[in-house]
């Protein structure tokens, strides 16, 4: 189902994407009277054609939609039989100006979706929170900060609901303390740790809660992993304070609990005023004088169901807490998130310069992080989302003076007018056939490369 609801988002997303960056070519030539014989998104054989009776323009669907284009007279296209349309009507035969307008329309309505997108994700969505950070009013030497206004050390909390072996938690005012995220270098492993002190088999572990999603309630079990503890750390005093006294080895595997496994957890529970509330400096020091409110869950054995069946039983279960920011809140993260694309883009842009094709990817990809934030976020923030990131790369991708991209056009235009010389058509055509033959195979390599990544 996942895979399903993946492919049809990657198609909406990709169809409305391609069908406006071609519909804003073809509204910008017939503004300015370019004769248009087709109208096509997607590539290679004609699925479908329609051309209304009297009109010039034909709409096409072809067999690949990983693109599209608008054929204008001037192009190297040659006119239909029988009929005859005057030079002044070429893209060659308008002015400069225009013909640099109808060039850069399809990539302004793809920067202004890119906009309008991100900023929908951005500002028609609840937050969701499963875990948060909090400021425990400590500085990095454990002294207690005095001034409000000062930023001390962060720890993280969950939001929880069921039983830690008998006790009850009170899901309206009680969280699952973390003082810690840990991630390796790579950042291919890693999570929230919730046990600095866990044992497994009597052996000691330290417990780690990897987040498996933002929108639904999740067992807490069935989401921890099992490191050994790291050999030669010795807390500083801010994490002595926080209760970081331990971190996990990632150099080791991560320990797999089996059938017969014994396993012993340390939970902490914070206490704060109300579910709607993150917990206060003030929470944070009652929760230190109290000993942490240290809570046990210990099993003699454990069974294959029982691993994922702990939320069932009535055990612990961390939940989703929904939060509306104030409006101006959410229109400055809409602001960072598009920075965050424009950053992420010139990281690709930049691998293909320096031969470091790890920061590209194709639309195989896209699928992957498609459906794991699919997961995470829910579908509806996923399409606005990366709808967005995608609409910015397309309009930025298109921008290159590259042979075959809108970019190259431009350039060629602009080369023209400053030499006041037309560049021979079989020169241009040949040029940008030659380009897009170089993309395609480009888009060929990065779709290999990624499907061997994910079979890897």
């Amino acid at each position: 189902m996942s895979f399903l609801l993946t492919v049809l988002i990657l198609i909406v997303m990709l169809g409305i994407l391609i069908s406006t960056h071609e519909l804003g070519h073809l509204v910008m030539a017939k503004t300015f009277h370019v004769y248009c014989l087709e109208y096509s998104i997607g590539f290679g054989p004609k699925l479908f054609s329609h051309k209304r009776k009297g009109g010039e323009t034909a709409f096409s669907l072809r067999a690949f939609p990983l693109g599209g284009y608008v054929s204008m007279y001037g192009e190297g296209v040659e006119l239909p039989d029988g009929v005859s349309v005057p030079e002044s009507r070429s893209l060659n035969g308008v002015s400069a100006w225009k013909r640099a307008l109808i060039l850069v329309a399809g990539i302004a309505v793809n920067l202004l979706l890119a906009l309008l997108f991100t900023f929908v994700y951005a500002t028609c969505f609840p937050t969701y929170y499963t875990a948060s950070y909090f400021d425990t009013g400590y500085d990095a030497q454990g002294q207690v900060i005095t001034e409000a206004s000062e930023a001390g050390s962060r720890a993280y909390c969950f939001w929880i609901k069921g039983t830690i072996g008998t006790y009850a938690v009170d899901e309206n005012a009680e969280r699952l303390y973390s003082p810690s995220y840990e991630a390796n270098s790579d950042g291919t492993k890693g999570g929230y740790i919730v046990d600095c002190a866990a044992t497994v088999d009597g052996e000691s572990y330290v417990a780690l809660y990897e987040v498996e999603s933002t929108i639904n309630d999740t067992d807490l079990l069935s989401g921890l992993t099992f490191y050994k503890p790291l050999s030669g750390f010795y807390p500083s005093a801010i994490e002595t304070k926080l209760g970081l006294l331990a971190k996990p080895d990632f150099a080791t595997s991560a320990y797999t609990l089996s059938a017969s496994s014994t396993l012993n957890l340390h939970l902490n529970v914070l206490t704060t005023a109300s579910r709607d509330s993150k917990p206060t400096r003030k929470d944070f020091a009652s929760f230190l004088n109290d000993n942490r409110n240290e809570k046990t869950w210990s099993t003699a054995a454990l069974s294959s169901g029982d691993v994922y069946a702990w939320a069932g039983s009535g055990n612990l279960v961390t939940t989703t807490y929904t939060y509306w920011a104030p409006f101006g809140t959410r229109l400055l993260k809409g602001c960072q998130d598009f920075a965050y694309f424009f950053q992420s883009i010139g990281l690709g842009l930049a691998s293909i310069f320096t031969g470091n094709l790890s920061n590209l990817g194709s639309v195989v990809a896209m699928g992957s992080a498609i459906n794991q934030a699919t997961a995470f976020i829910g579908a509806g923030q996923t399409f606005f989302l990366y709808g967005g990131f995608l609409s910015l790369n397309l309009s930025i991708f298109n921008l290159l003076p590259f042979p075959g991209l809108d970019g190259w056009q431009l350039f060629v235009t602009f080369v023209e007018k400053v030499f006041r010389r037309k560049i021979p058509e079989k020169i241009k055509n040949a040029v940008s056939f030659i380009g897009l033959a170089l993309l395609f195979l480009l888009s060929i390599f990065l779709i290999v490369k990624d499907i061997v990544t994910l079979v890897k």
